[in-house]
């Protein structure tokens, strides 16, 4: 029983290693990754807005990619990617 609530627990925390990234065709994005570096692998963005911002954070862009009937959206603050989510269209 030991084993099996362990090896739950080891399973849940590799799962959160994994949600710094997201895979746009071939390629993965992490956060932190440069603004040049996206453009570089997956191309410039299909649409660019304004990102929300909270109390305390810098203004950052709002990147949208259309791919294979996905919408990912990848927030750049300072340079950098700083979150990541995808949706299905």
């Amino acid at each position: 029983m030991l084993k099996t609530i362990t090896f739950c627990i080891l399973l849940g925390l590799s799962g959160a290693a994994f949600a710094d990234s997201i895979r746009i065709g071939t390629h993965i994005i992490a956060t932190g990754d440069s603004a040049g570096h996206v453009i570089d692998l997956v191309g410039k963005p299909d649409r660019k807005s304004h990102a929300a911002k909270k109390k305390g954070e810098t203004s950052g862009e709002r990147w949208e990619y259309y791919r294979d009937h996905k919408t990912i959206v990848v927030t750049i603050r300072d340079g950098l990617v700083t979150t990541m989510s995808q949706h299905a269209n």
